[in-house]
Order: structure tokens, then C-alpha cells, then sequence
């Protein structure tokens, strides 16, 4: 799950960006359903094609495992391209692979609380304690939340997920029929909660001209203006 999501915040920004900028719709509500619902077939009939690998003759619960395992890892990849997704409709400019990397872990891990746990994590990794609403946050603080927020991932996400892995594997064609309707709600799910935290983002800037916790000199910053409204046209 971690290698999924590192590597959809270290290499799929672009293309979030282009995805974002071809949906179809004049305003954010129109593009986030349209995005939704396509993602939600998707991932949908992944979970399905999963589950109906229970139903083949002669493979046993074992494959069936590996099949949702497998599932889950392209799932938790495909989930953080709709988080990127909506981070690039709400207009959020160009940020740093860690800001990607913590708006993508806030999400799977705390769901509609996603803003209310990522301020919870930035606050235990801070050494100064929690930095206001307009705040800049440093980049070794944003670092160690993001340790800090890995550390959840299996316990929180992980075990959603893993629930789900389990009901794919059902025998007799109930695990295709499970797995492509846990999948589809999830997207539903995932999507409302990112534009909510997206519209609800406590920090409104980066401030990376520090020296990050593995010593490098960086500079310059990423700015997060503040979130517009749900109605706002996109042009």
C-alpha cells in the first residue's frame, strides 16, 4: 500500500493535472461527479473481476487471497489519483511530492475526518506545537507527519481494506458480486471525503525554505491559497 502511494505522489501529479482539466462539466461539482462515477466503474469492476476468481474451477481460497491482495495494491494506487485528482479541481498549485503525499495518506487513513486527523498529526510533529490556519508549515514537520500518518495506514486503511480482500474471496459468486459493490461505494466514499478536506485545508502554505529532516538544503515555497467554494467555475 505505501509503495502505491508513494508512487502515485511521486509520479502521477501531471497526469492528475490532464485528467482534471478534460473531465467534462463547467463547475467542481459537475467535474468531481463525473470523475466519481468513472472511477467508481472502474475500481467497481476490479473488485468484481477479484472476486470472480473465487468462482474458477479448481483455484482455491489461497489464490483467491493472493487476487484481492493484488486488487488492493492497483485499488490504493487508483484511489490516490482521484485524490490528486480533486487537489488539482480545487486549484491547488504545483506542490511538493511530500504535500501529495500527506493530502493522499490524510484521506485513506481518516475519511471524512481526514482534515481533523491530518491537524492532529501535524500537531504531534511539531515541535512548536500546532501552527495556526494560516501557518507555514515546514517541510520537516510535514515529513515526520507523513511517518507519522504511514504508521496508521495498516491499522486504519488496511484493515477496511482487508475486510473487503475477505468478502471478494467468497465462494459461489458472492465474492464478485461483494467486491464490485464495496469497491464502488469506497470511490463514492473516497471522492466526498477529499473534496471535503480539500475545501477544508487547515495550512495555506508550505514553507520549504528549511533543511529537511535527511539534512538537504531546500528552497523557495509551495503556496496553498485558500479554498474556494464548491460552486466555483473552472476555466
Amino acid at each position: 500500500m505505501l509503495a502505491a502511494i508513494d508512487d502515485v505522489s511521486a509520479n502521477r501529479w501531471e497526469a492528475a493535472k490532464k485528467r482534471a482539466a478534460e473531465l467534462p462539466g463547467d463547475i467542481r461539482p459537475e467535474k468531481i461527479s463525473a470523475l466519481t462515477t468513472s472511477m467508481a466503474r472502474e475500481l467497481g469492476a476490479a473488485g468484481a473481476a477479484a472476486g470472480a476468481v473465487a468462482v474458477a474451477p479448481a483455484v482455491g481460497t489461497g489464490a483467491s487471497l493472493l487476487a484481492s491482495v493484488a486488487e488492493l495494491a492497483w485499488f490504493t494506487g487508483r484511489a490516490g489519483d482521484l485524490i490528486l485528482t480533486i487537489a488539482a479541481l480545487h486549484g491547488r498549485p504545483d506542490p511538493t511530492v511530500e504535500e501529495r503525499r500527506a493530502w493522499v495518506l490524510a484521506v485513506l487513513i481518516y475519511g471524512s475526518s481526514a482534515k481533523e486527523g491530518f491537524s492532529r498529526a501535524v500537531q504531534e510533529a511539531s515541535s512548536s506545537g500546532a501552527p495556526g490556519v494560516n501557518d507555514r508549515l515546514p517541510i520537516a514537520t510535514l515529513q515526520l507527519t507523513n511517518r507519522l500518518m504511514s504508521r496508521s495506514l495498516l491499522r486504519r486503511y488496511g484493515t477496511r481494506r482487508g475486510l473487503i480482500a475477505l468478502g471478494t474471496a467468497l465462494p459461489v459468486g458472492i465474492g464478485a458480486v461483494f467486491g464490485g459493490g464495496a469497491n464502488y461505494a469506497a470511490v463514492r466514499k473516497l471522492a466526498r471525503d477529499a473534496d471535503e478536506f480539500f475545501a477544508r485545508l487547515p495550512y495555506s502554505a508550505i514553507d520549504v525554505d528549511s533543511t529537511d529532516i535527511t539534512g538537504r538544503q531546500l528552497g523557495g515555497s509551495t503556496l496553498w491559497p485558500a479554498p474556494g467554494h464548491h460552486g466555483d467555475r473552472i476555466r
